[in-house]
């Protein structure tokens, strides 16, 4: 690939058994497990319209969990003995029956996943945009090495169906989703939904995070000491610890109400969902429990890579399926050493 370096289940699973024995009324009932808390390894616009329609829909409702009921036998999260704290999805492809194996990182490559995951399941792939200019304003473009790794992307991903694209209303975000489309053969139609807005862990405007953290290195260290549940005891990190949602509880909730609800109103089985490393970087550590290696405060500084994110599956039994995904050589990048292309 062009620039090597650009780059839940808590759910409280339970048993209870029933025996009616003749005679005698006797019930024997299995107990609610205790999962365990994460472990901290130590060591970087949507509301869905209907497919048919440029506007947009009012927000999901908390109650729609898994609406894709065609051909499928449940229209609820499929409960399992397999789950285990903290999430309420399998993080295991050998859980559903997918052959699969994850690079020495942790993160599966999307063409593997696309090729892997059988037509009567739908897969939805939400990444970071492609390599941009190092302006950060919505009008930020793709830089060429940028637009060459979209398309890239788009050639692993090279199937005779269509996708569905959605991606924040910003020119990187839509002009990836565009050039994945280039790469397989056909033209997006990118649809702007703002429920995956890079915020989506923060409790507050990222204006306000970025303006906490100017004079501190900047906000990707503190997204990173968060998502790893590592903010520090100083004033700074107190402060911050309230401009973050729980990561576990808000990233099940992202699976589950912002990708899993809205699958039955997209006009194709699988998506493209193009955001922002803001999202990405705790969606990915969150998804790997805190296994991916991402700390940008620490050497060797990682931070999630362009084109990096999760796959979310569901399969036609109900079940789902999340796991860490690449669309580059390497799931993580080194910012300081990215190419500099602003001279080209």
């Amino acid at each position: 690939m062009t620039n090597p370096f650009c780059l839940v289940k808590n759910v409280k699973t339970v048993f209870v058994g029933v025996v009616a024995i003749a005679v005698m009324s006797l019930f024997v009932a299995c107990g609610e497990e205790n999962p365990s808390e994460p472990a901290v390894e130590s060591s970087a616009s949507v509301e869905q319209p209907p497919a048919s329609s440029s506007s947009v829909f009012e927000p999901f409702s908390s109650s729609m969990v898994n609406p894709y009921t065609p051909a499928y036998s449940s229209s609820e999260p499929v409960v399992s003995a397999e789950y285990e704290a903290p999430f309420t999805f399998f993080t295991s492809p050998a859980s559903t029956g997918l052959s699969l194996a994850p690079d020495e990182d942790g993160f599966y490559d999307m063409g593997d996943v696309y090729k892997a995951v059988p037509s009567t399941s739908k897969i939805s792939f939400v990444i970071r945009h492609s390599k941009r200019q190092k302006s950060t304003g919505t009008e930020s473009k793709l830089t060429p090495i940028g637009e060459q790794m979209a398309k890239d992307l788009g050639a692993k991903l090279v199937g005779e169906e269509s996708f569905y694209y959605a991606s924040t209303d910003f020119i990187r975000t839509r002009r990836t989703c565009e050039l994945v489309a280039e790469g397989r053969g056909e033209k997006a139609d990118v649809v702007i939904w703002d429920a995956i807005d890079g915020a989506y862990f923060l409790t507050v405007p990222s204006d306000t995070l970025d303006a906490a953290t100017v004079n501190s290195s900047g906000a990707q260290p503190h997204i990173a000491r968060y998502a790893y549940g590592e903010l520090q005891n100083n004033a700074l990190g107190t402060k911050l610890k309230t401009y973050f949602y729980d990561l576990y509880e808000r990233g099940n909730q992202f699976v589950n109400e912002v990708v899993v609800a809205n699958m039955s109103q997209w006009d194709a089985r699988v998506s493209v969902l193009a955001t922002h490393d803001v999202l990405i970087e705790p969606l990915v550590v969150f998804v790997s429990n805190r296994t991916i290696d991402l700390r940008i405060y620490q050497k060797p500084f990682r931070w999630v890579n362009y084109l990096s994110g999760v796959a979310v599956i569901l399969d036609k039994d109900g079940r789902i399926t999340v796991l860490p995904t690449k669309g580059d050589t390497y799931g993580w990048m080194i910012p300081s050493q990215e190419i500099d292309e602003s001279a080209e």
